[in-house]
């Protein structure tokens, strides 16, 4: 079942995918242009990482030039960053349509509608495959 948050921003009718459908732009995509559709997940590890690199070294330089007190709070804040951002899941989604032209059309998807989204993607592509194509 599709919620009211998704039907906002992508809708499936009989022809093809319909792109932002309350708004004024509807952009509708046939079946036949689609060559391929799936959600790619986006992971910001890098940038966590430079992060904590940096916030390590930070954490040295207070051990040797700065008083023990500074030293001691500076290693705590650093363990608990550590153990805030492993826990934490730092990944975004996108649906990516990839038409017959090679373009990509690219949605934006909260994680919190990402389970809907993949039954929209899987009922497309059920309807990619139905379209009748010549084998010579």
């Amino acid at each position: 079942m599709i919620s009211k948050e998704t039907t906002a921003i992508i809708s499936i009718s009989n022809n093809g995918i319909i792109l932002n459908p309350r708004s004024n732009n509807k952009e509708q995509i046939p079946y036949s242009d689609v060559s391929k559709i799936h959600i790619s997940v986006h992971q910001r590890q890098f940038v966590l990482k430079i992060f904590l690199i940096s916030y390590f070294i930070f954490t040295l330089f207070c051990l040797n030039y700065l008083n023990l007190e500074l030293s001691v709070f500076s290693i705590v804040i650093f363990t608990i960053n550590f153990l805030v951002m492993n826990s934490l899941d730092f990944k975004s989604y996108r649906l990516q349509i990839v038409l017959k032209n090679n373009m990509i059309i690219e949605k934006r998807i909260p994680k919190k509608l990402k389970y809907e989204f993949i039954s929209i993607v899987n009922e497309v592509r059920g309807n990619l495959n139905l379209e009748p194509t010549v084998v010579l």
